[in-house]
Parts: C-alpha cells; structure tokens; sequence
C-alpha cells in the first residue's frame, strides 16, 4: 500500500511539474487563458517599467519574458525601461490618461499608498483575474472590483547593520535613545511612517511628535533603494523601509545585514499589478501579471526581489511573518481597502516633509 501511495503522489508530482513547465500544452489551460495568449501574441509585446532594484529590473524583465513565454507557450516581447519612483509613474498615467493618450506602460506595479488615491481616476481596468488561473488567483488577492492584483508581501520595518547597530532594535522607541543619534538615517518621504498616522494606530498627534524626536536622532535621508549605504556602515540603520527585500539581498552577498520588525510598528503590506485603461497591449499586461501568480513567477520574483506572497503554499515571506508572530509581535495588514478607509493618513501625510526639512 505505502509503494502505491508513493507511486501515486509521484505521478501527481509530475503532473504538476508537466502543468507549470516548458510550454503549457493548449489542453492543459483553460479555454479563458488560452484566449488572452492569443490576444497577447496578436499585440506581440508589453511595456514594463520600474526601478532597477525591483523585481531584478532589466534582467528580472528578461526573466519574466523567457518565464512567461515557456509556461503559457506565449511569444511576446517584453521592452522595459529602468523608471523612477512608483508615486511618479502613477503621475504621469494620470496626465497620459487625461490627455487621452495612450500608457507609456502596460502595467502598473505599485503599493496601496499609491493605488488608494487613484481609485478616483478611473485610471485602472478592472479585470476578472480568477477566471484565467483559478487554482492560483483567490477572491483575498484581488482588490477595488479586480483593478488592483497582489503579487508579493513586504513586511516593513527597519534596515540595520548589525555589526554598527548598538544593539537589535524591538520598537521604534529604540531609536530615540543616545546609543542611536547620529547613526541613522530615514528617507525623505518617511517610509512606512504614513500608516501609523491612521486613527487605529498611533494617530496624528503622536506620529508627528514621534518624527519631530527622530530628526535630532538622523544622521542623513537616504531612499529605500539605498541599502548599500548601511551595508557599508554609513548609517547604522534606515528607519523605517519599505519592505525587507534589500536586507536579505545585501546579506546574501556577505553583508552584515539584518531587518527588525518593530512591535509598535508591525505592518504587512502588498504590492500590486494593474492595467491602465488606456494600456497599448492590455491581454500582454494581463498575461505577465498572471505570470507573477505562478509558481514560476514566484520564484522570480523571490530570487529577484526576495519577495513573494505568502498566502501562497511554500512562501519565504511566511515563515518570516511566522517566526515575528510567534514572538508575540501583532501585524497591520495594509491593503488599498483599508487605506481608502483612513483619509486621516493622506490629510496628515505631508506634515512629515515639513518636519524633515525643518519647516515645521
């Protein structure tokens, strides 16, 4: 009975392996996806950009193009350019989209704080992303009517090096004691300080008073992107990131990097997949984003970013949002529904550019 047992989850096994592997035969995808790989052939390529420290930038797109393209048996082109941050790409779809012009990109990738406040511009196709993959795509990843598709999971926190670090911070009320002035940094745009103004959280008064504090403490403003600079021992830490994704890179390549999840700041948040209305190639958009949700998109996307999804079977990120809940920390998670819920943190937001150039 046990070698039977065996023999069959081996054959189920390569089943799977035969599914998500070199070339989906036409049989083994349903009549939905094999009209959008028709429709994505037809259009030929797709429009991608963002920062060269995302998904691998230019040789992640390669990746994701070669990884497509083998699973769905697709032949489109993917032309990416390096693009700034997410806030400004999201501009300029607005002023393309209000001109009447077409999507300088096909997709869109950004983070609830940036897709909340487009909900309003009508900017985003809503898309029935389950009917092409549903074994993979649930109810729970798609948000805003089907506008807006989770690819991975970033759990903010804060960057430090761990030789230089006085000690593994617990809270952000670490940063604040004398063992950390003049070792750190915080970006311009206060990462992941925004959600903390919501009313559930901390709320205005005591975010603001909180960053008031850590101006005496910072040593310089850096971007997310700039992990290299506490990997060098410029600063100590960057308080807070985006997401950990450059901590684990950077320790990958032998520096002493770690990330802390604050317990008085335990956020989850997501990033996303969209497509502008007025996107040049819309079935390529789809057909890449829905690559993302694969086991081989995963995989790229982890071995690229260090960031996948942990409702997924198997996630990285899971063991990690484990290992901090097991240690009694409580999480936020942070989608585009809740954002759209607590105005209070887009009216407030731009206090922390006043307190960071000392105009407040």
């Amino acid at each position: 009975m046990r070698v039977l047992a065996n023999r069959v989850l081996f054959q189920l096994a390569l089943l799977s392996l035969t599914i998500w592997s070199g070339g989906a035969r036409a049989g083994e995808i349903n009549d939905e996806l094999k009209a959008l790989v028709a429709a994505a052939d037809k259009e030929g390529s797709v429009n991608l950009s963002w920062s060269q420290s995302t998904l691998g930038g230019s040789q992640g797109a390669a990746l994701l193009r070669d990884g497509m393209n083998k699973v769905f048996g697709s032949h489109v082109k993917v032309n990416f350019s390096p693009g700034p941050e997410m806030a400004r790409i999201a501009n300029q779809l607005v002023i393309e989209l209000g001109a009447k012009q077409s999507a300088h990109v096909d997709v869109y990738l950004g983070a609830a704080a940036q897709l909340a406040p487009l909900i309003d511009t009508d900017l985003f196709e809503p898309v029935e992303w389950g009917k092409y993959l549903p074994d993979r795509v649930v109810s729970k990843s798609v948000e805003s009517g089907g506008r807006f598709m989770r690819i991975t999971t970033g759990l903010s926190g804060v960057t430090y090096n761990t030789t230089l670090a006085p000690y593994k911070p617990t809270t952000l009320q670490d940063f604040l004691k004398p063992e950390w002035k003049g070792k750190i940094a915080t970006t311009p745009y206060a990462a992941s300080f925004d959600i903390l103004l919501a009313n559930d959280m901390w709320g205005r008064d005591r975010t603001l008073d909180y960053m008031r504090k850590l101006t005496t403490q910072i040593a310089g403003l850096i971007r997310c992107g700039d992990a290299e600079r506490i990997a060098t021992g410029e600063f100590a830490a960057l308080v807070m990131d985006c997401t950990g994704q450059d901590s684990l890179v950077w320790r990958e390549r032998g520096a002493p990097m770690d990330q802390a999840i604050p317990n008085d700041a335990a956020q989850i948040r997501y990033y996303y997949v969209a497509v502008p209305r007025n996107a040049r190639n819309p079935a390529a958009a789809k057909l890449v984003s829905l690559f993302l949700e694969t086991p081989e998109g995963q995989k790229i996307a982890y071995d690229t970013w260090k960031a996948d999804l942990h409702s997924y079977p198997g996630a990285h990120i899971a063991s990690q949002i484990d290992d901090n809940i097991a240690r009694g920390v409580s999480f936020r998670e942070v989608t585009v529904d809740w954002w759209r819920q607590h105005p209070e943190i887009d009216a407030n937001k731009g206090e922390f550019t006043k307190i960071l150039t000392g105009k407040n």
